[in-house]
């Protein structure tokens, strides 16, 4: 029997379980690739303040508040998510009062905190990891806002390629790559590129979260030629677009 085309599945644990349970449900095999480790430092100091809200651009940052010894003094504030993921790590930690942005990007906490919230309400608790985009900190203080970034998290890039992913691309058939950030399709490239397989991994399909992703993989792998784009930044509409329940 042909061997279908597997799946491999760039995000880190426990990100990828939904991306793996859909390919397995559809009877493909799914790799788990993570090209980023989480580190939580739990002992970053948060302020025992009155926190308007706490903004979250990953479900990472609303992980690190779960792991608080004070996430109950800190979910009292209103949770400003990036995303589906993202909210749904919040109610586990414990928030109570989320407003979910309407585009799944730092520009979507931006705009929604600026529509939704008051600058004179208190200040906004920024869960930050150490590595962030779109100067979140500094266009809502142009705008009036109190913004205290802590960084809660710290994603650090894998090293090389997995033994499962490295013999898939090199054993073939050519299958699908999902992609979820610019900074994970750039490690996945370079763990390529260092295992001698970009060629390789150029003929498989890579299944990119947004436009901007794309963007980075086009410049780091320029040989890929397959670049699928979610039509919404959100897994489940990449789930949808790859056929896989969702």
């Amino acid at each position: 029997m042909m061997e279908t085309a597997p799946y491999i599945i760039t995000r880190p644990a426990p990100d990828a379980a939904r991306f793996l349970k859909a390919a397995r449900a559809a009877g493909r095999r799914a790799i788990a690739m993570p090209v980023i480790d989480i580190h939580f430092h739990d002992d970053a100091p948060i302020a025992p303040r009155s926190w308007q809200a706490v903004a979250i651009t990953s479900a990472n940052g609303a992980r690190a508040i779960a792991r608080r010894t004070e996430r109950a003094r800190i979910t009292r504030a209103k949770a400003v998510c990036v995303g589906p993921a993202s909210t749904r790590a919040a109610i586990a930690a414990g928030f109570l009062h989320i407003l979910q942005a309407a585009r799944g990007d730092v520009e979507g906490v931006i705009e929604t905190i600026r529509t939704r919230l008051d600058p004179a309400a208190g200040p906004v608790l920024y869960a930050s990891g150490a590595v962030t985009r779109g100067a979140l900190e500094e266009r809502l203080g142009a705008d009036g806002f109190e913004v205290v970034r802590v960084v809660l998290y710290a994603a650090r890039p894998a090293e090389r390629l997995t033994t499962e992913a490295e013999a898939a691309l090199r054993a073939g058939p050519a299958g699908t790559v999902a992609l979820y950030s610019p900074r994970s399709a750039k490690i996945w490239a370079r763990l390529v590129r260092e295992a001698g397989l970009a060629d390789a991994a150029a003929r498989w399909r890579h299944a990119c979260l947004s436009a901007n992703v794309a963007a980075a993989l086009r410049q780091a792998l320029p040989q890929a030629a397959d670049i699928a784009i979610s039509p919404r930044p959100e897994e489940g509409a990449l789930l949808r677009m790859l056929g896989l329940a969702a």
